[in-house]
């Protein structure tokens, strides 16, 4: 024959098995099998690893496939409620939200999302987060954004409660989460969830200093330094100036130096800044330990303590300002001298000195001056601390532009009064605030609304002014009926006009607040004390803006 012989590899003999399946030879099968890393004698490294991970994972090219919240449900390991809560989920829409993210970080540098972060990248190795992130940024689909936050806390849940994990990923997600938790959640007490974030931070070893030798383990340095800050933040800044509360996160040096070296770093356009926000809410917390102590003690000249330690922690202040520049002209400077002055206040038994108030009005009128001449969209996306911050601002704001300033003897008397009334005038401060973030234009996908925060700003601007007309109307009568019956109105629709009422009572409830005179005012009203969850208490809102 003219054929030329080829030598060829036989087939693999199909053997029929005991359950009638036709199979291959054991022989061949076991020839034919790929062979491992450690068969072909190199070891397991973690690039090959991470090659085979990615091997077995599902195709994710096309963008109108329903892979994706299947591997995102697998990851976070609530399958069973993929169709109920992560049906709305494409790649589209996590791209989206992604791009939406990188506007939003500038108000919390505490979570740097890299440039290349693709959206199969986040939901392989970052599930938790990137369902943080989408909840945080759909505040212009309420619907979505109420199963994403359920989705989330199933995750958690289910991660840290009964399978006992803690990671970075499960740490940096709680930390968005909570960030502005105050826009997607009814129920405002998040203490426990900051103790759960501070135990997380304790878990992973974040508070000792680390032994880094490695230069190519510098991206993961920052970001566990970058997250430690952000875990301080919110667990120091929350609990001390909304809650008044301990914090949970105790300062540690460790601190000052993951600050440094973020600030040296200069990977985020707001790295220069975290050294001073740090020191500033540090001085915050010492000076609440200082005062928490003091109470216990039960001494006599308590108020006369609390006058002389807040005024010592506004020098300290200023010279924060003039270590660190770059604090100078910032919302948190102001806000954290205001809360300040604001101690000052509840803690005078006697009338207010005038200069505390003037001095106070002057920083009421350039934060508020400063916050107009920024964005419209900025009131949109404020994190948690600044937007507790600007209510705090406006309670204050109510209590100075309610009560008449002291009646001084001399030639000037009566200038104060007049430069008081001229910087400070509520109704047109808060009309504009609510313009203002009105004015955020509609329909930016990387900039989205929050109609429902708006619509609640409105009620609390709203209730400011009709208290600061009942109290000059009472202050000019002389006196008032020992009580009045206030309507409380609900919280959670967002057709509840923007008002809070309890939770467990009826919608409608006539609850009696006494105005008597010795019983109105800052004692009754802006005592943070009185209230557990300080300015996020619902209580808090039923009695503050109740008509």
């Amino acid at each position: 024959m003219s054929r030329d012989c080829t030598a060829t590899i036989p087939k693999a003999r199909k053997r029929r098995s005991v359950d009638g399946d036709l199979q291959a030879s054991p022989s061949v099968k076991a020839s034919s099998a790929p062979r491992t890393a450690t068969e072909s004698g190199a070891e397991p490294t973690p690039l090959n690893q991470y090659r085979g991970a990615v091997q077995r994972q599902p195709d994710l090219s096309h963008t109108d496939t329903k892979t994706y919240p299947k591997l995102l449900a697998q990851r976070l390991g609530i399958e069973d409620l993929v169709k109920d809560l992560l049906h709305d989920l494409d790649l589209n829409y996590i791209r989206t939200r992604l791009l939406a993210f990188r506007q939003l970080v500038i108000h919390f540098p505490f979570y740097c999302l890299r440039p290349d972060a693709s959206v199969v990248d986040m939901a392989t190795d970052h599930p938790l987060t990137t369902v943080a992130i989408c909840t945080v940024t759909s505040s212009a689909h309420p619907n979505t954004q109420a199963r994403l936050a359920q989705a989330f806390r199933q995750a958690l849940s289910a991660a840290v409660i009964i399978r006992g994990e803690h990671s970075m990923d499960l740490l940096q997600g709680l930390m968005i989460y909570l960030a502005w938790h105050h826009n997607y959640m009814a129920k405002q007490q998040i203490q426990q969830m900051l103790y759960l974030l501070a135990g997380m931070a304790a878990d992973l070893g974040l508070y000792r200093q680390p032994y880094r030798n490695d230069v190519l383990n510098i991206a993961a340095a920052l970001e566990q330094d970058r997250a430690f800050l952000g875990c301080y933040y919110l667990c120091c800044g929350l609990s001390v100036m909304t809650f008044d509360k301990p914090s949970p996160l105790r300062w540690t040096d460790n601190l000052r130096r993951c600050a440094d070296h973020l600030a040296i770093s200069g990977s985020h356009p707001q790295d220069h800044t975290l050294v001073g926000i740090i020191e500033l809410i540090r001085a915050i917390d010492d000076l609440q330990d200082t005062l928490r102590s003091a109470s216990e003690t039960k001494r006599p000249s308590h108020a006369a303590y609390i006058d002389l330690q807040t005024r010592a922690t506004t020098y300290r202040l200023s010279a924060l300002k003039r270590e660190h520049p770059e604090l100078n002209g910032t919302l948190a400077y102001t806000a954290a001298t205001l809360h300040l002055n604001h101690r000052l206040l509840r803690a005078t038994t006697s009338t207010p000195e005038t200069t505390t108030l003037i001095q106070t009005a002057c920083l009421i009128k350039e934060y508020t001056d400063d916050l107009l001449a920024r964005p419209p969209v900025l009131l949109h996306h404020l994190a948690i601390l600044d937007w507790t911050n600007l209510l705090e601002i406006l309670l204050l704001l109510s209590r100075i532009a309610a009560k008449p300033l002291p009646k001084t003897p001399g030639a000037g008397a009566g200038w104060e009064a007049g430069a008081l009334s001229s910087m400070l005038q509520p109704e047109s401060i808060l009309d504009a605030l609510c313009a203002h973030m009105a004015a955020a234009p509609l329909g930016e996908p990387l900039a989205p609304r929050c109609e429902g925060r708006l619509v609640w700003f409105r009620g609390v601007c709203k209730g400011i002014e009709r208290r600061v007309l009942r109290e000059r109307a009472g202050t000019v009568r002389g006196q008032e009926a020992p009580f009045e019956s206030l309507r409380v109105l609900g919280v959670n629709g967002q057709g509840a006009q923007g008002r809070f009422r309890p939770v467990n009572e009826a919608f409608g409830a006539e609850v009696p607040i006494s105005t008597v005179p010795g019983h109105e005012g800052l004692n009754a009203f802006d005592s943070f004390s009185m209230y557990d969850g300080g300015l996020l208490d619902d209580r808090f809102w039923s009695d503050f803006l109740a008509p």
